[in-house]
């Protein structure tokens, strides 16, 4: 038994650095295949892409995998979670479509960026699918065709942007920002297929949907929402504070620095983030495996093997985050110029290396409280972090200038991994009776 955990375990681990490896290459590619312009056009819209993200799925794929390992009867809030996500699908769509116009206007003050949010629109569908198919293969812990749909859906990038960017030598930089922008849709259309593939759907199991939805009660769209509804509102209030950062930066400092700005944004999360978050494919990894497997031994009351799951996941996290975090500090110049082929940003990415070890360990600790029910104490944490980070991007801007966006960055992270320990080690030191779940 101990031989089959260890073999899958580290199966797990495999493809995970085979997934996160793939990830990282498409973000070289786009480094590489696109200007520092069109990077920068990419990553000042790619906020707006993470908020509809966050509403078409509203949490519904980490709500799915929770119903389904707290109990055996997980048939009728399946069916609720799939009727909510195809509402919250269409009505995201078509109000995103609606006011693209008087988004890229008035917003971002550039009409010839409503082409690369146009090339969100089929994201949108194809992400709340994955994220439906994704939830139910973790409930079921399946965690490796999980983790296989990463790969499907990274190669599939991959092949995309290799074949179009040989093929597309003329385009602007709006035009290559709205193609890297679609070829996410490529990979979540490709990971959904794989998917549903190996999941066995029968045409029986389809079909019973719409006979189902008339027998559904309240209290089946309760066992999804109470779980979704916070974890939702966790993820809209960081993906809210990402949008409002830029406009916020440059709505505070004079026109000239305009430029400016936009290339040190662009730089920050086009080159910089994806190496300081790049112990995140383990530690995200880990996560969605320990919220079924934590909540599994947390409601059998096996409080003691469910303690020692959590220190041995939060220390491999915290082990793996400060080695990335070494590195990044020691070879800044190096990585830049080995991955992007050139060196902007290095000084920065010194300067940040050391505290993004505490986002190691910001998957993991959000994952355990949402199985402890603390959803509603992590949402709060998450406010305090993005209220500090806007906080820093709003009275500081006009002093440190570009400066601001990593100062911001790094205060609301650290402020927010820092108050979710801080919840969990209260929680651990008053449980009771074997048990450390909330009193009813």
């Amino acid at each position: 038994m101990k031989k089959t955990i260890f073999i899958s375990t580290c199966t797990l681990i495999l493809l995970s650095v085979i997934a996160k490896a793939a990830s990282f290459f498409v973000r070289i590619l786009l480094a590489r295949g696109m200007s520092t312009e069109a990077m920068s056009l990419y990553s000042l819209v790619s906020p707006t892409m993470l908020i509809l993200i966050t509403i078409a799925q509203m949490g519904i794929p980490a709500a799915i995998s929770k119903v389904m390992a707290q109990n055996d009867r997980y048939q009728k809030p399946l069916f609720s979670a799939l009727l909510f996500t195809i509402v919250t699908t269409v009505a995201t769509v078509v109000l995103f479509a609606v006011f693209i116009p008087f988004l890229s206007t008035l917003l971002f003050h550039d009409a010839a960026i409503d082409q690369i949010l146009y090339a969100i629109l089929p994201l949108i569908p194809l992400v709340a699918l994955s994220g439906l198919c994704k939830g139910y293969l973790l409930g079921k812990r399946h965690h490796l065709l999980s983790t296989s749909s990463q790969i499907i859906e990274e190669a599939a990038r991959i092949a995309f942007l290799l074949f179009t960017f040989q093929r597309v030598h003329t385009f602007d930089p709006y035009q290559m920002a709205a193609l890297a922008m679609f070829s996410i849709s490529i990979g979540e259309f490709a990971s959904a297929v794989y998917m549903m593939l190996c999941m066995h759907l029968s045409f029986s199991s389809l079909k019973a949907f719409p006979h189902a939805v008339p027998t559904l009660k309240k209290e089946h769209y309760d066992q999804v929402l109470q779980i979704s509804i916070p974890m939702t509102s966790s993820r809209f209030i960081g993906s809210f504070t990402s949008f409002l950062e830029p406009l916020l930066m440059l709505a505070l400092i004079k026109e000239s620095m305009h430029a400016a700005m936009i290339e040190a944004y662009g730089i920050i999360n086009g080159y910089l983030l994806p190496l300081l978050t790049m112990p995140s494919f383990l530690t995200i990894t880990l996560s969605n495996m320990l919220l079924p497997a934590f909540t599994y031994r947390l409601y059998r009351h096996d409080a003691q093997n469910a303690k020692k799951l959590c220190v041995m996941i939060l220390g491999t996290c915290l082990l793996i985050g400060s080695g990335c975090a070494i590195i990044c500090f020691l070879f800044p110049s190096q990585l830049l110029q080995l991955f992007y082929h050139q060196s902007l940003g290095a000084k920065t990415l010194k300067h940040l290396a050391i505290p993004f070890i505490l986002y190691a360990l910001q998957p993991p600790l959000t994952s355990l409280l949402h199985a402890l029910s603390c959803s509603r104490q992590a949402m709060w944490d998450t406010i305090l972090g993005s209220l500090l980070r806007l906080f820093c991007v709003c009275f500081l801007s006009p002093f440190f200038q570009a400066d601001v966006l990593s100062i911001g960055l790094c205060a609301g992270m650290c402020l927010t991994t820092l108050l979710h320990a801080i919840r969990l080690f209260g929680r651990f030191l008053h449980h009771e009776q074997g048990s450390f779940l909330p009193k009813a």
